[in-house]
């Protein structure tokens, strides 16, 4: 009997990470994507359709998914790749549950782990460690907290996809995350950012370096019973400070893996979760930073390391047999080959002595999220459609500096991959 059939929203990291999870198991992967030049659109472990994007026309994309339910077997399986997917399986979870089985928790658990203030909140419940914080919605609530923050600390969206709108990303120059460190500059990025979006979160900036982030990676079944998990320690961001990891190395953490299990387990949660902490250098303990409720960029070091959260989901979603589940090996990393060989030509460019730094960082066991040597196609689409353009714009830019070509008026800037390039 055929397995039902597995949709993936999105084909970057994350879904091409799944697809290729569950295709090579034989399982039939559908990918959606609203992007013609994504390199995970190559993938030969998935049907890729062109699909509307759940940010921007979800209406759109709940009638493609409508039309297409009656060509599959049986209730295909739902894995989102972003938090608007997740919104997007939320909002619309009445409509798709009579057809599909979305891959997210509940409405309440799911509503605490998006909602940072939220989730501040329920690990001071479960006495569970984390950064203080302050949950902002106007100005005059702003003022009424200035004396009693700590500077320095960080400025985030309430929830992430609060600052992924459009008009709200550009506002804060693509930032994820402010960091924070005197009163008037508090007041200044608020000032800007509630011309478009007054709720947001300061959060106790905790010390440490990038190294000092760890995940706790979950899997709770549809009954909330935790099934199985992995820990890992994240070794480079980009940008630094507040950036996506770019290397990230499996580790073994039992420790945090229980705090996540305690706190996941009291708000009921089911699913696919990354629970993020950081080791505070001053207080030398682990303090909680966040929960995504979903699968991430580097869940294929689950596969890596020996538990496959990935395919525990889907084998528990579809009522089939769990495979069997193994202790976790560790050392296995995972790098982003596109960032990080950019970052690694900036620091030779640069002549800095970062260079040796990142080629020790990633040796090793090595995963990636776009080479295969059984799936090649996605990389090479990378190569064509992203990599080389973007290396010949910065050519471009460096032999102009070189020339002294500096009194025309400079291209409008988005950062890519660690760098800032022209913008398309």
């Amino acid at each position: 009997m055929k397995p039902p059939t597995a949709i993936v929203m999105n084909m970057f990291y994350t879904g091409l990470g799944i697809a290729r999870s569950l295709g090579e198991r034989g399982i039939p992967v559908i990918g959606l994507n609203a992007h013609p030049r994504a390199y995970g659109n190559y993938t030969r472990y998935a049907r890729v359709k062109r699909a509307p994007d759940s940010r921007a026309q979800p209406e759109e994309l709940l009638k493609f998914l409508l039309e297409l339910a009656p060509a599959l077997r049986a209730p295909a399986i739902i894995f989102p790749t972003r938090d608007d997917d997740v919104l997007f399986l939320d909002r619309f979870r009445e409509e798709l549950g009579r057809l599909y089985i979305p891959a997210i928790p509940g409405k309440v658990p799911l509503d605490i782990c998006l909602d940072k203030w939220k989730t501040f909140l329920e690990a001071e419940r479960t006495q569970i460690p984390a950064p203080r914080c302050w949950a902002i919605r106007s100005r005059a609530e702003l003022e009424q907290i200035l004396t009693s923050v700590v500077f320095p600390c960080v400025l985030k969206p309430q929830s992430a996809h609060h600052w992924r709108r459009s008009n709200v990303w550009e506002l804060v120059g693509g930032r994820k995350a402010i960091p924070v460190s005197s009163p008037g500059q508090l007041v200044t990025e608020y000032k800007m950012i509630s011309r478009v979006e007054t709720r947001v979160l300061l959060q106790e900036m905790v010390a440490g370096g990038d190294d000092s982030l760890y995940v706790a990676a979950c899997y709770f079944d549809r009954s909330g019973r935790f099934v199985a998990g992995f820990t890992a320690q994240k070794l480079l961001q980009v940008p630094a400070g507040f950036g996506t990891g770019c290397i990230v190395q499996t580790v073994y953490r039992p420790d945090l893996l229980e705090k996540a299990r305690t706190l996941l387990g009291q708000i009921g949660f089911s699913g696919i979760a990354e629970v993020e902490f950081k080791k505070d250098s001053a207080a030398s303990e682990y303090k909680l930073i966040e929960i995504n409720p979903r699968p991430w960029d580097q869940h294929v070091l689950g596969k890596a390391c020996g538990l496959d959260l990935i395919h525990l989901a889907y084998c528990d979603l579809a009522g089939l047999a769990r495979p069997a589940i193994g202790t976790q090996r560790t050392g296995q990393k995972w790098v982003a080959e596109d960032v990080y060989g950019l970052v690694l030509l900036r620091a030779a460019v640069k002549r800095s002595g970062e260079f040796r730094r990142f080629l020790r960082l990633a040796r090793g066991e090595r995963v990636y999220p776009i080479q295969s040597l059984r799936d090649p196609l996605p990389f090479v689409a990378l190569l064509v459609l992203g990599l080389v353009p973007d290396l010949s714009r910065l050519f471009v830019q460096w032999v102009r500096k070189c020339l002294g070509n500096s009194g025309k008026r400079p291209a409008e800037k988005e950062v890519r991959y660690g760098f800032e390039t022209a913008k398309r």
